[in-house]
């Protein structure tokens, strides 16, 4: 295998050797490989800087892994070696550093869940998340469901979110006695994924939408059932998912109760949606450990999607789908210098706490104690209050930065809606915006006055087409329009949906209140 050339950017880092004289200046190198990663760096050992994987003979190659465990021990690194394989002329190893002190948060990946109901995505999240296999009626289904009437009906209906951790390639949540309690797993991990699973019936779209875009995900896992193939909403969810440029892989679940001729028409439906125009992806079907370590730093790109056979009752092919996780590497960067910006996408009303509200943090660093800003409200203003309190993953912390789910406590705030920003200033408020659509589904024409859902990250509002540049648009025309919204929100440019019924339109947005962005 020939690897492509060592960029000067991201985490991964070749060495044809390493020199126990220089640990110093390598220490400082790997650093700054962890830093690109975000906590994580790949280092390939035997490998040359124009990527031929030139081996060591092995006792040459050990010492290279001691100075390379040195260089870890000296930033405060965890080391894993991946796996050892043949070169030119000797062994090339392939090892993953992690950031271990609990100074900073581990490097987290967040993972959504999507696909057609009834596709056994909760019962997966459950199984994956608890270790506990399910009896095949639902059992571990009940692991990932938020509400009691999810469990009795057997379908997802809300957004739920439950945390996967890893020390090295082990699952920390299935040495715990609660795998789901969320404040250990995060204390004895040194990475972390956030599995988001969001339900698949097309009545539950809008809200499918929100966990998608609230969540601004690093991947999509696409779960088809091996026993029904793809589906209407398997598709659907596979073509936001592409629209938005988001990495998809996909996972066959129920293989043990399929029929090898079903199961193998099902598979040739995934590689076929895979394939189609627009999608254009590369399928590869993961058969083994290796093909897990190619997989995972194939997935940025967004290029390949790997596809997973598993099987919640019996446990087949869990083992491989529990390394990717672990191995998958961030692909989302975090402005972390910027003025703290934070969407709320849940609220709370906590008995002597008073109102809590959770979201994701998309720029910056909030602090507990902190004045800041809600808003606007439907009347464009916005109101103070303090942070009283920030929890990340049921852990109270004195701060918290970009790309962390977290819940804060707020004292003195008016009431509040899900979609409304908090910043440490007031923010402009929007009415308007002028954008760039594409028409992915429609049956007939659309022209001005056209009325749908804006799904904007964590806002969910009502708006209308005020003005469309070419008259009108069919399903596959792609054009400019001006859209204004029920209400004034906060919007600062990126991606979204607008939708009515069947109608679906992909936008990303040009400019506000008729002044293109910043």
């Amino acid at each position: 295998m020939v690897f492509p050339p060592e960029s000067e950017e991201g985490n991964v880092e070749y060495k044809l050797t390493l020199d126990s004289q220089d640990v110093d200046r390598l220490a400082g190198q790997l650093k700054r490989r962890l830093a690109e990663g975000g906590g994580e760096a790949v280092y390939l050992i035997g490998v040359s800087n124009d990527g031929r994987p030139l081996g060591l003979p092995d006792e040459e190659l050990l010492r290279a892994l001691g100075v390379l465990r040195e260089m870890a021990r000296r930033v405060g690194a965890s080391f894993y070696i991946l796996r050892v394989s043949d070169g030119i002329r000797g062994k090339v190893a392939e090892v993953l550093l992690r950031i271990a002190t609990r100074e900073e948060p581990p490097p987290t990946v967040t993972v959504v869940a999507m696909g057609n109901v009834d596709a056994g995505k909760s019962t997966l999240v459950g199984v994956l998340t608890t270790g506990r296999l399910d009896d095949g009626n639902g059992l571990a289904r009940s692991y990932a469901s938020r509400y009691k009437h999810e469990v009795l009906v057997g379908r997802t209906s809300a957004v739920s979110l439950r945390l996967l951790g890893f020390s090295g390639d082990k699952v920390v949540n299935h040495g715990l006695v609660d795998p789901l309690d969320e404040a250990e797993v995060y204390r004895r991990s040194d990475k972390l994924v956030l599995l988001v699973d969001v339900g698949g019936h097309e009545r539950y779209l809008r809200t499918a939408l929100r966990g998608l875009f609230s969540s601004q995900p690093d991947y999509v896992m696409l779960v088809v059932a091996a026993n029904s193939g793809v589906q209407k909403m398997t598709k659907e969810h596979l073509g936001i998912a592409v629209a938005l440029g988001v990495p998809v892989f996909v996972v066959v679940t129920r293989i043990d109760i399929a029929p090898e001729e079903v199961f193998r028409r099902t598979v040739d439906e995934v590689v076929k949606i895979l394939k189609m125009p627009g999608v254009s992806k590369i399928p590869y079907v993961v058969k083994d450990v290796s093909d897990v370590v190619l997989a995972a730093k194939a997935m940025p790109a967004g290029r390949v999607a790997p596809v997973f056979y598993v099987s919640s009752v019996t446990g087949h092919g869990l083992d491989l789908l529990l390394k990717f996780f672990s191995l998958l590497p961030r692909r989302r960067r975090w402005d972390l210098n910027g003025e703290p910006l934070m969407y709320v996408s849940e609220i709370y009303l906590v008995k002597g706490v008073g109102v809590v509200v959770g979201g994701l943090i998309e720029r910056g660093v909030l602090h507990m104690g902190e004045r800041i800003w809600v808003g606007p409200y439907s009347d464009g203003r916005w109101a103070q209050a303090t942070v009283k309190s920030i929890h990340l993953n049921r852990t109270p912390v004195e701060k918290a930065r970009a790309g962390s789910f977290v819940t804060i406590a707020l004292d003195r705030v008016d009431k509040i809606e899900k979609g409304m920003a908090i910043s440490t200033r007031p923010l402009k408020a929007v009415r308007e915006i002028t954008a760039e659509v594409l028409v992915l589904r429609h049956p007939t024409v659309i022209r001005s006055g056209f009325s749908g859902v804006f799904h904007y990250k964590a806002v969910r509002t009502g708006g209308y087409i005020k003005e469309i540049d070419r008259g009108e648009l069919m399903v596959g025309d792609s054009g400019v329009v001006k859209i204004e919204l029920s209400r004034p929100w906060y919007i600062d440019g990126g991606v979204f949906v607008f939708r009515n019924g069947p109608t679906r339109i992909f936008g990303r947005i040009l400019g506000v209140d008729g002044a293109p962005l910043a």
